[in-house]
């Protein structure tokens, strides 16, 4: 495809010991997208989330960034076009948060140069959407986990990509937070052209921002479509192994509860 900006080919990834975690796991993000890939816990979000960000290599099939191997990128060339949320860090460096905000714009920034003003006010605008500005000077691994996420969220905005890979983003955000952040990266998405993935067990909050979502169950994609083809009580049934109550409000958000 002309527009796919990332894409895995044929993926098998098993860790040193383990039984195979993903089993030919193939499919393409295109320019644009909003998309969601949810599935039971063990279905493997987590590992294609570090499989698409090149945090571990894989030895059968292929990842692909704008059709080149994700491997062959300098990191600094990598970053301008793929920015990665992971559920949490831990630095050993006493970094404030404005500093580790700033990392976002080091693949901008050339090595013999320091921050600019543009720079300075990417930080600062991209802690002010993700209400983290009033702990710009404090200690990051002296934040909650709620704002060291938001932190890590600001410095991902900072970083200007075409592509956003966020694992878990509203896991430990309260629902004022996780509300909040989705509409920014639907704002994102649509003003800006950004293109979203988020890996997520929160299908009801998928369901309602994304506009594809890709399901999967014991490392293999089980059913890739929109929210409404997905989100059957059949589907989840299969996926999940609960019956669930479905309910579609006015505004076009998923309700599900459990029968």
């Amino acid at each position: 495809m002309t527009n796919a900006l990332l894409s895995s080919e044929n993926i098998n990834f098993a860790y040193a010991g383990s039984a195979p975690i993903l089993k030919d796991f193939s499919f393409t993000l295109s320019k644009g997208e909003f998309s969601g890939l949810i599935g039971p816990n063990g279905a493997g979000k987590t590992t294609v989330f570090r499989v698409l960000s090149g945090f571990i290599p894989v030895k059968t099939g292929a990842v692909k960034l704008k059709g080149k191997n994700i491997s062959s990128y300098k990191n600094t060339e990598r970053a301008k076009l793929l920015a990665v949320v992971p559920q949490d860090i831990f630095t050993p460096m006493p970094y404030t948060t404005r500093q580790i905000v700033e990392m976002g714009r080091v693949s901008r920034i050339s090595r013999l140069s320091v921050p600019s003003k543009s720079d300075r006010e990417h930080v600062n605008r991209s802690m002010e959407a993700m209400d983290i500005a009033h702990k710009a000077e404090s200690l990051f691994n002296h934040l909650s986990g709620g704002e060291k996420q938001r932190a890590l969220i600001a410095t991902a905005i900072a970083q200007e990509p075409e592509v956003l890979l966020l694992d878990e983003p509203t896991s430990s955000l309260d629902i004022g937070h996780s509300c909040h952040l989705m509409k920014l990266l639907l704002e994102l998405n649509r003003e800006k052209q950004i293109t979203v993935l988020i890996i997520s067990h929160d299908i009801q909050l998928a369901g309602s921002f994304c506009s594809r979502l890709i399901l999967m169950k014991n490392g293999s994609i089980l059913s890739d479509g929109n929210p409404q083809e997905i989100l059957t009580k059949e589907t989840i049934k299969e996926a999940y192994g609960c019956d669930v109550e479905l309910i579609k409000n006015r505004n076009g958000r998923f309700l599900i509860s459990p029968e």
